[in-house]
Protein backbone atom coordinates (compact mmCIF):
# COMPACT_ATOMS: atom_id res chain seq x y z
CA UNK A 1 0.00 0.00 0.00
CA UNK A 2 1.40 3.53 -0.49
CA UNK A 3 1.07 5.73 2.75
CA UNK A 4 1.09 9.54 2.79
CA UNK A 5 2.79 10.93 6.45
CA UNK A 6 2.49 14.17 6.32
CA UNK A 7 3.72 14.43 9.85
CA UNK A 8 7.26 14.25 7.82
CA UNK A 9 10.74 14.13 8.64
CA UNK A 10 10.23 14.65 12.08
CA UNK A 11 7.94 11.35 11.59
CA UNK A 12 9.71 8.97 14.58
CA UNK A 13 12.20 6.00 12.70
CA UNK A 14 10.95 3.22 15.06
CA UNK A 15 6.90 4.15 13.84
CA UNK A 16 8.81 4.62 10.19
CA UNK A 17 9.68 0.96 10.36
CA UNK A 18 6.36 -0.25 11.82
CA UNK A 19 4.78 1.49 8.31
CA UNK A 20 7.21 -0.29 6.70
CA UNK A 21 5.46 -3.72 7.17
CA UNK A 22 2.50 -2.39 5.56
CA UNK A 23 3.47 -0.58 2.54
CA UNK A 24 5.71 2.28 1.43
CA UNK A 25 5.32 5.61 2.91
CA UNK A 26 6.70 9.09 1.85
CA UNK A 27 7.32 11.42 4.63
CA UNK A 28 6.21 15.02 2.87
CA UNK A 29 6.81 18.38 4.58
CA UNK A 30 3.60 19.69 2.96
CA UNK A 31 3.15 23.67 2.76
CA UNK A 32 -0.27 23.84 1.65
CA UNK A 33 -3.46 22.82 0.71
CA UNK A 34 -2.92 23.10 -3.21
CA UNK A 35 0.06 20.31 -2.55
CA UNK A 36 -1.82 17.89 -0.50
CA UNK A 37 -4.90 17.86 -3.33
CA UNK A 38 -2.21 17.08 -6.11
CA UNK A 39 -0.52 14.32 -4.37
CA UNK A 40 -3.49 12.57 -2.19
CA UNK A 41 -4.80 10.83 -4.85
CA UNK A 42 -1.81 8.46 -5.44
CA UNK A 43 -2.76 6.81 -1.33
CA UNK A 44 -4.33 4.49 -0.01
CA UNK A 45 -3.21 5.33 3.64
CA UNK A 46 -2.57 9.21 5.39
CA UNK A 47 -0.56 9.25 8.21
CA UNK A 48 -1.74 13.49 9.84
CA UNK A 49 -0.85 15.72 12.49
CA UNK A 50 -2.14 19.13 12.42
CA UNK A 51 -2.25 22.02 10.06
CA UNK A 52 -3.54 20.43 6.86
CA UNK A 53 -7.17 19.88 6.22
CA UNK A 54 -8.88 16.73 5.24
CA UNK A 55 -11.72 18.25 3.68
CA UNK A 56 -14.31 17.71 1.19
CA UNK A 57 -12.17 18.75 -1.73
CA UNK A 58 -9.03 17.19 -0.28
CA UNK A 59 -11.40 13.88 0.10
CA UNK A 60 -12.55 14.07 -3.03
CA UNK A 61 -9.23 13.64 -4.66
CA UNK A 62 -8.04 10.90 -2.22
CA UNK A 63 -10.04 8.55 -4.22
CA UNK A 64 -8.27 5.62 -3.36
CA UNK A 65 -8.31 6.90 0.63
CA UNK A 66 -8.99 3.77 3.06
CA UNK A 67 -7.33 5.30 5.71
CA UNK A 68 -6.86 8.69 7.69
CA UNK A 69 -5.31 8.46 10.97
CA UNK A 70 -4.34 11.27 12.88
CA UNK A 71 -2.12 11.50 15.77
CA UNK A 72 -4.41 13.62 17.90
CA UNK A 73 -7.13 14.11 19.80
CA UNK A 74 -8.97 16.74 17.97
CA UNK A 75 -10.46 16.27 14.32
CA UNK A 76 -12.15 19.35 13.94
CA UNK A 77 -9.11 19.58 10.49
CA UNK A 78 -11.30 16.59 9.21
CA UNK A 79 -14.62 15.93 7.85
CA UNK A 80 -15.41 13.26 9.36
CA UNK A 81 -18.91 12.70 8.05
CA UNK A 82 -17.96 13.01 4.34
CA UNK A 83 -14.90 10.64 4.92
CA UNK A 84 -17.18 7.96 6.39
CA UNK A 85 -19.51 8.68 3.89
CA UNK A 86 -16.95 8.05 1.04
CA UNK A 87 -15.85 4.77 2.68
CA UNK A 88 -12.90 6.26 4.96
CA UNK A 89 -12.18 5.53 8.11
CA UNK A 90 -10.80 7.59 10.50
CA UNK A 91 -8.20 6.55 13.12
CA UNK A 92 -7.68 9.31 16.27
CA UNK A 93 -6.14 9.64 19.81
CA UNK A 94 -9.27 10.65 20.98
CA UNK A 95 -10.66 7.69 23.02
CA UNK A 96 -7.16 6.13 23.80
CA UNK A 97 -7.54 6.80 27.60
CA UNK A 98 -5.21 4.36 28.85
CA UNK A 99 -2.32 5.66 25.95
CA UNK A 100 -3.18 9.73 26.67
CA UNK A 101 -2.64 9.32 30.51
CA UNK A 102 0.97 8.94 29.71
CA UNK A 103 1.01 11.94 27.42
CA UNK A 104 1.60 14.72 29.81
CA UNK A 105 3.36 17.51 27.32
CA UNK A 106 -0.18 19.61 27.23
CA UNK A 107 -1.16 19.59 30.84
CA UNK A 108 2.43 20.64 31.27
CA UNK A 109 2.25 23.60 28.99
CA UNK A 110 -0.82 24.79 29.98
CA UNK A 111 0.50 25.17 33.82
CA UNK A 112 3.85 26.60 32.23
CA UNK A 113 1.47 29.31 30.62
CA UNK A 114 -0.44 30.19 33.92
CA UNK A 115 3.07 30.64 35.55
CA UNK A 116 4.53 32.43 33.03
CA UNK A 117 1.46 35.04 33.10
CA UNK A 118 1.49 35.23 36.93
CA UNK A 119 4.33 35.94 37.42
CA UNK A 120 5.66 38.55 34.08
CA UNK A 121 7.98 35.60 33.04
CA UNK A 122 8.15 37.94 29.63
CA UNK A 123 9.40 40.76 30.46
CA UNK A 124 11.31 40.24 33.46
CA UNK A 125 13.41 37.76 30.56
CA UNK A 126 13.27 40.51 28.25
CA UNK A 127 14.69 42.61 30.21
CA UNK A 128 17.70 41.10 31.60
CA UNK A 129 18.30 41.08 27.56
CA UNK A 130 18.38 44.16 27.23
CA UNK A 131 20.77 44.43 30.54
CA UNK A 132 18.62 45.93 32.45
CA UNK A 133 18.30 44.28 36.42
CA UNK A 134 15.47 45.22 37.67
CA UNK A 135 12.85 43.83 40.17
CA UNK A 136 9.68 45.62 39.06
CA UNK A 137 8.21 42.58 37.27
CA UNK A 138 5.83 42.23 40.70
CA UNK A 139 3.94 38.50 39.84
CA UNK A 140 0.89 36.90 42.27
CA UNK A 141 1.89 33.71 43.94
CA UNK A 142 -0.48 30.38 43.14
CA UNK A 143 -0.90 29.55 46.50
CA UNK A 144 -4.29 29.72 47.87
CA UNK A 145 -5.31 31.41 44.35
CA UNK A 146 -8.47 29.17 42.58
CA UNK A 147 -8.08 27.64 40.07
CA UNK A 148 -10.93 26.90 37.55
CA UNK A 149 -10.63 24.36 34.95
CA UNK A 150 -13.12 23.64 32.28
CA UNK A 151 -13.48 20.23 31.36
CA UNK A 152 -12.69 17.54 34.06
CA UNK A 153 -11.21 14.71 31.42
CA UNK A 154 -7.81 13.45 30.72
CA UNK A 155 -5.77 17.01 30.62
CA UNK A 156 -8.46 19.03 33.55
CA UNK A 157 -7.71 15.99 35.69
CA UNK A 158 -3.78 16.00 35.30
CA UNK A 159 -4.47 20.18 35.90
CA UNK A 160 -5.80 19.77 38.83
CA UNK A 161 -3.34 17.85 40.24
CA UNK A 162 -0.65 20.03 39.74
CA UNK A 163 -3.04 22.93 41.00
CA UNK A 164 -3.23 20.94 44.14
CA UNK A 165 0.61 20.21 44.32
CA UNK A 166 0.87 24.34 44.27
CA UNK A 167 -1.78 24.44 47.06
CA UNK A 168 -4.26 26.47 45.09
CA UNK A 169 -8.27 25.99 45.60
CA UNK A 170 -9.11 23.69 42.85
CA UNK A 171 -13.05 24.38 41.37
CA UNK A 172 -14.27 22.41 38.08
CA UNK A 173 -17.11 22.61 35.99
CA UNK A 174 -17.66 19.07 33.47
CA UNK A 175 -21.76 18.41 33.57
CA UNK A 176 -20.70 14.92 31.60
CA UNK A 177 -19.07 13.65 34.92
CA UNK A 178 -20.64 11.96 38.17
CA UNK A 179 -19.70 13.96 41.63
CA UNK A 180 -17.21 11.12 42.42
CA UNK A 181 -14.98 12.09 39.56
CA UNK A 182 -14.65 15.51 41.06
CA UNK A 183 -13.78 14.13 44.61
CA UNK A 184 -11.14 12.02 43.45
CA UNK A 185 -9.37 14.86 41.77
CA UNK A 186 -9.37 16.73 45.28
CA UNK A 187 -11.40 19.71 43.30
CA UNK A 188 -15.09 21.01 43.73
CA UNK A 189 -17.90 20.53 41.48
CA UNK A 190 -19.31 24.09 40.09
CA UNK A 191 -21.25 24.93 37.38
CA UNK A 192 -19.85 27.37 34.27
CA UNK A 193 -21.28 30.56 35.74
CA UNK A 194 -19.66 30.17 39.60
CA UNK A 195 -16.32 28.78 38.37
CA UNK A 196 -16.57 32.39 36.02
CA UNK A 197 -16.81 34.65 38.88
CA UNK A 198 -14.84 32.32 41.14
CA UNK A 199 -11.50 32.05 39.42
CA UNK A 200 -8.38 33.38 39.75
CA UNK A 201 -7.11 31.45 36.63
CA UNK A 202 -9.08 29.21 34.18
CA UNK A 203 -7.58 26.50 32.07
CA UNK A 204 -9.69 25.26 29.41
CA UNK A 205 -9.78 21.67 28.55
CA UNK A 206 -12.89 21.01 26.73
CA UNK A 207 -12.82 19.69 22.70
CA UNK A 208 -14.53 22.03 20.27
CA UNK A 209 -17.53 21.33 19.70
CA UNK A 210 -21.09 23.31 18.50
CA UNK A 211 -21.43 23.24 22.73
CA UNK A 212 -18.00 24.89 23.23
CA UNK A 213 -17.62 26.96 19.79
CA UNK A 214 -17.01 30.78 21.36
CA UNK A 215 -17.64 29.57 24.76
CA UNK A 216 -15.73 32.01 26.03
CA UNK A 217 -18.00 35.68 24.92
CA UNK A 218 -18.04 39.05 25.63
CA UNK A 219 -20.84 37.23 28.46
CA UNK A 220 -18.38 35.07 30.02
CA UNK A 221 -15.85 38.15 30.17
CA UNK A 222 -18.30 40.01 32.00
CA UNK A 223 -18.28 37.36 34.68
CA UNK A 224 -15.19 37.05 35.77
CA UNK A 225 -12.89 39.24 37.80
CA UNK A 226 -11.33 42.07 36.44
CA UNK A 227 -7.62 40.06 37.87
CA UNK A 228 -8.48 36.46 36.56
CA UNK A 229 -6.39 34.96 33.15
CA UNK A 230 -7.17 32.56 30.91
CA UNK A 231 -5.59 29.97 29.65
CA UNK A 232 -6.22 27.62 26.52
CA UNK A 233 -4.45 24.56 25.46
CA UNK A 234 -7.66 23.39 23.55
CA UNK A 235 -9.11 24.75 20.35
CA UNK A 236 -8.57 28.43 19.13
CA UNK A 237 -12.71 28.81 18.66
CA UNK A 238 -13.68 28.10 21.88
CA UNK A 239 -12.77 31.37 22.98
CA UNK A 240 -14.21 34.43 20.74
CA UNK A 241 -11.03 36.24 19.96
CA UNK A 242 -12.66 39.31 18.83
CA UNK A 243 -14.34 39.49 22.56
CA UNK A 244 -11.18 38.78 24.21
CA UNK A 245 -9.31 41.55 22.57
CA UNK A 246 -12.08 43.79 23.52
CA UNK A 247 -12.15 42.27 27.09
CA UNK A 248 -8.45 42.72 27.81
CA UNK A 249 -8.24 46.48 26.34
CA UNK A 250 -10.95 47.32 28.91
CA UNK A 251 -9.19 45.41 31.54
CA UNK A 252 -12.53 43.59 32.32
CA UNK A 253 -9.55 40.53 32.47
CA UNK A 254 -6.14 40.29 33.05
CA UNK A 255 -4.45 37.84 30.38
CA UNK A 256 -4.87 35.25 28.22
CA UNK A 257 -2.03 32.65 27.36
CA UNK A 258 -2.66 30.46 24.46
CA UNK A 259 -1.20 27.36 22.48
CA UNK A 260 -3.88 27.67 19.57
CA UNK A 261 -5.95 30.48 17.56
CA UNK A 262 -9.07 30.17 15.74
CA UNK A 263 -7.81 30.51 12.29
CA UNK A 264 -4.41 28.25 12.62
CA UNK A 265 -6.26 25.39 10.27
CA UNK A 266 -6.05 27.28 7.34
CA UNK A 267 -2.48 26.14 6.44
CA UNK A 268 -1.14 28.69 4.45
CA UNK A 269 -2.58 31.90 5.75
CA UNK A 270 0.22 34.03 7.37
CA UNK A 271 -0.41 35.69 10.24
CA UNK A 272 0.68 39.05 10.20
CA UNK A 273 -2.48 40.30 10.14
CA UNK A 274 -3.78 38.14 13.33
CA UNK A 275 -5.29 40.91 15.79
CA UNK A 276 -4.09 38.86 18.92
CA UNK A 277 -0.62 38.10 17.58
CA UNK A 278 -0.75 41.94 16.93
CA UNK A 279 -1.28 42.51 20.34
CA UNK A 280 0.72 40.27 22.25
CA UNK A 281 3.76 42.04 20.32
CA UNK A 282 2.86 45.26 22.39
CA UNK A 283 1.05 44.11 25.51
CA UNK A 284 3.03 41.64 27.51
CA UNK A 285 -0.57 40.00 29.24
CA UNK A 286 -1.31 37.85 26.30
CA UNK A 287 0.79 35.51 25.12
CA UNK A 288 0.91 32.70 22.31
CA UNK A 289 2.47 29.42 21.26
CA UNK A 290 2.33 27.57 18.34
CA UNK A 291 0.24 24.79 19.15
CA UNK A 292 3.18 22.69 20.47
CA UNK A 293 1.37 21.61 23.69
CA UNK A 294 1.93 18.04 22.73
CA UNK A 295 5.36 18.52 21.12
CA UNK A 296 8.06 16.93 23.31
CA UNK A 297 10.31 14.61 22.59
CA UNK A 298 8.76 12.06 24.93
CA UNK A 299 4.70 12.54 23.48
CA UNK A 300 5.63 12.59 19.75
CA UNK A 301 8.11 9.49 19.97
CA UNK A 302 5.04 7.55 22.13
CA UNK A 303 2.31 8.69 19.78
CA UNK A 304 3.61 8.14 16.51
CA UNK A 305 3.97 4.77 17.60
CA UNK A 306 1.17 4.30 19.13
CA UNK A 307 -0.80 5.85 15.43
CA UNK A 308 1.31 3.03 13.25
CA UNK A 309 0.41 0.23 15.45
CA UNK A 310 -3.56 1.41 15.17
CA UNK A 311 -3.11 1.43 11.20
CA UNK A 312 -1.82 -2.16 11.25
CA UNK A 313 -4.44 -3.23 13.25
CA UNK A 314 -6.79 -1.67 11.49
CA UNK A 315 -5.97 -3.36 8.60
CA UNK A 316 -5.89 -6.63 10.17
CA UNK A 317 -9.05 -5.85 11.21
CA UNK A 318 -10.23 -5.53 7.22
CA UNK A 319 -7.99 -9.01 6.16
Amino acid sequence: MKILNTIGSIYTEEAKELLKGIGDADYLDLENQEQLKEIVGNYEIAVIGLGLNYDKEVIDAGRKLKIIATASTGTDHIDLNYARKNGVTVLSLKNDRKFLDSITGTAELAFLLTLALMRNFLPATKSTLGYCWADKFRGHNLYKKTLGIVGLGRLGTMMARYGNAFGMKVIACDPYLEDKVFSKTNCKKVDFDVLLKSSDIISIHVHLSEETKNMFDSRAFELMKKEAIIVNTSRGKIVNEKDILDALKKNKIAGYATDVLSDELNFNQKFENNALIKYAKRNSNVIVTPHVGGVTFESREATDIFIAKKVIKELNKSK
